[in-house]
């Protein structure tokens, strides 16, 4: 029954890393992942009131907690930091790019969001500072022939870039959550079958977590590599509506980039210039 609360997770990390990935599905390196009781690397005391009861409550009846580390693929920083910033665009250019289903829409406290898999839920950012993501997602899960599942997640993305052996940048990522299951029955079983529980657990939580960053690492690889390529598929596209958080993209991905005549073929003429004057 725990299995299908990681499609929830997934749902938060929509809006923890929304959109760049970079090496292709085989490159990925295998995510560790653990089920042990895991602390939460920011303390309470230090979130708002609003904020801290609702971290607060997640911890306090935790089902289980997982971990996510060594998430490693190319990626520059500045598009990188945009897309995090702005899940509902990354989430359109996912789609845009026929790489996900994944629908984010703003709401006045947070995002709702949708990952076409059964997994729906209303998500808010907690706390943000230059290397820390936590958000907060609550939920449900609805699928053919299973009971829905309701509950909420507490989910940390930590990450920095670096630069790697070939002059470029890299980003280096980690992620923990903390589920809690409301649905009584559920959660009941949860906690009966834990230990029995655990290796199908473990597999289902690095076989999405694989599923999702190979999805990530294709948009990062497009964006770092053909940047102008990128926002041609972008431009006009049903799937991302024009406008300023377009225009501030596309100033960002094109940022730095030579002009096109810079990069284009030249040789030298039979005539030589002939200068006219006095």
């Amino acid at each position: 029954m725990r299995r299908p609360l990681v499609a929830l997770g997934l749902l938060a990390l929509l809006v923890a890393t929304p959109r760049h990935g970079g090496t292709e599905p085989d490159e990925l390196p295998v995510p560790v992942v653990t089920l042990d009781a895991l602390p939460l690397p920011i303390a309470t005391a230090e979130l708002p009131e609003e904020a801290r009861a609702r971290a607060e409550t997640v911890l306090a009846r935790a089902a289980f907690a997982q971990r996510v580390t060594d998430i490693r693929f190319p990626s520059r920083e500045a598009v990188y930091r945009f897309l995090l910033d702005h899940p509902d665009f990354a989430a359109s250019v996912a789609r845009a790019l026929r790489l996900g289903e994944y629908r984010v829409a703003p709401l006045e406290d947070g995002y709702w969001g949708d990952d076409n898999r059964g997994a729906t839920g209303r998500i808010r950012v907690l706390y943000a500072d230059d290397h820390r993501r936590l958000y907060h997602l609550e939920g449900r899960y609805q699928r053919p022939l299973l009971p829905t599942i309701e509950g909420q997640i507490l989910l940390l993305l930590e990450f920095h870039h670096e630069e790697d052996e070939a002059g470029g940048t890299v980003v280096d990522q980690s992620l923990t959550g903390h589920v809690r299951i409301d649905t009584p029955i559920v959660d009941a079983l949860a906690q009966a079958l834990g230990t029995f529980s655990r290796p199908l657990v473990e597999r289902a939580a690095e076989r999405k977590v694989r599923r999702f960053f190979r999805t990530v690492a294709r948009v990062s690889r497009w964006a770092y590599d053909q940047p102008e390529q990128l926002a041609t598929a972008l431009d006009g596209h049903p799937e991302i509506e024009p406008g300023p958080i377009l225009a501030a993209f596309r100033a960002i991905l094109l940022a730095d980039r030579p002009p096109a005549w810079a990069r284009a073929s030249f040789r030298l003429t039979d005539d030589p210039l002939r200068l006219s004057g006095p």
